[in-house]
């Protein structure tokens, strides 16, 4: 196995990782896992898939009968993917049942690259990186209380990661796939892209004698995988994602996922995990101005913006009274496939703290209303306005601070 400091150092700088919508017309290609076939299709007439919301069993049935391909089921939220013809469409909605028919949007990781930053070779010297964005929000001062997120489970709902690095292998989990791999694997999550590695290393690296250490370098990280090698998957794969996680009993769900156009699938789904119990928290987007993207604005959601070195904001992250919390979001250190390391930027560099934090929290056996409620309230004032960073920095050592003292009491009676 090749000593990671002997490792070259892919870097792939300001890659402002996030998702966005776009339109998926002639969509035809099946769903990973796509539960059957009610018609035979007429290859001459195009079609689309599109996620049918109904009241009861007889709305599902009559989506399923015009149906060519069922690509999900939701069951518990009475929702079901279908693939039709455009001739058949208007049918798809023509009964007493149906609540809504809305297009299974395809959404794809918005990548652009920026110039290579030499701040990254300070990182080189130590035998052991420790990023700044990890110390900045008090994960090292964490770590030295022996606070590492042990017993805590954490789904990326992301690209996959790569099964074999070795600063994750060790705390990966149970793994998922709703859309395929590309990747030389026997594991059908593994990571083909890089983008769900690099934020699983942020999250929970271990704390070893080499590479990078996470925020909770003990979590169980469990891969959700609903992207594939080109950074696409649709709503349906994404609320699939979601409602996996919550069904598992996971803690926490990372999304470093953002996008302009809200769904009622995915917000179906987001609204039933968060009932569950698990803990939602995703990226505001890479616009560099308002509004926050969905779903980081909803209720349910934490939604994080990012801040440079220098605690300002980042220039790319979006903005509005929907943000929550903010967090590192500029050269960020982490894993990248093929034991490599390597530096990406974007608001989806700054949801990882926040998730991380969240998990150190949980660890003390705290809801996800609680855990939010002490992200928020320790969070640090570093000088922006509310629709920048919301409550503030997010400070884990001093979450936790707060946490040791809510349980001091609890002793004490």
């Amino acid at each position: 196995m090749t000593n990671p400091t002997e490792t070259r150092l892919k870097t792939r700088i300001g890659r402002r990782s996030y998702l966005r919508a776009a339109a998926t017309a002639g969509i035809a290609g099946a769903a990973l896992g796509s539960i059957g076939t009610a018609a035979a299709q007429d290859d001459a007439e195009a079609t689309s898939q599109y996620n049918v919301g109904h009241e009861t069993e007889a709305g599902r049935a009559h989506a399923r009968d015009i149906a060519l391909e069922v690509h999900h089921e939701f069951e518990a939220l009475d929702i079901t993917t279908v693939e039709v013809t455009e001739s058949d469409l208007d049918a798809l909605g023509d009964h007493e049942d149906i609540r809504f028919v809305e297009e299974n949007i395809e959404r794809s990781l918005d990548l652009p690259d920026t110039d290579p930053d030499n701040q990254i070779q300070e990182e080189l010297e130590a035998e052991q990186w420790k990023p700044w964005g990890i110390e900045r929000v008090g994960a090292l001062a964490a770590h030295e209380r022996d606070e590492t997120g042990c017993g805590v489970h954490v789904a990326v709902i992301d690209t996959g990661i790569d099964p074999t690095h070795e600063d994750l292998h060790a705390n990966i989990g149970e793994g998922v796939a709703f859309v395929e791999t590309t990747a030389e694997s026997d594991e059908a999550w593994a990571d083909d892209d890089g983008h769900g590695t690099h934020v699983s290393g942020t999250i929970a690296a271990v704390d070893n004698d080499f590479g990078v250490v996470g925020m909770s370098p003990s979590a169980t990280l469990h891969p959700v995988k609903v992207l594939d090698n080109q950074g696409t998957g649709t709503d349906a794969d994404i609320a699939a994602g979601i409602m996996h996680a919550a069904r598992k009993g996971y803690d926490i769900a990372n999304l470093s996922v953002g996008e302009p156009e809200t769904t009622q699938t995915q917000t179906e789904a987001v609204k039933f995990a968060h009932e569950e119990g698990l803990l939602l928290v995703a990226a505001t987007g890479n616009d560099g101005h308002p509004p926050v993207d969905y779903p980081a604005d909803l209720d349910e959601v934490i939604g994080v913006s990012a801040i440079a070195k220098d605690d300002s904001l980042a220039s790319f992250s979006n903005t509005g009274p929907e943000v929550n919390l903010t967090a590192p979001g500029t050269l960020v250190l982490s894993t990248m496939p093929g034991n490599q390391y390597g530096v990406m930027e974007g608001t989806s560099m700054a949801t990882p703290h926040v998730t991380g934090s969240a998990a150190l929290l949980a660890a003390h056996g705290l809801s996800n209303d609680e855990i939010r409620e002490l992200l928020t309230a320790s969070a640090e004032n570093i000088g922006l306005g509310p629709d920048q960073q919301g409550s503030g920095l997010v400070n884990a050592n001093a979450a936790l601070e707060e946490v040791e003292k809510l349980e001091g009491k609890a002793l004490a009676k």
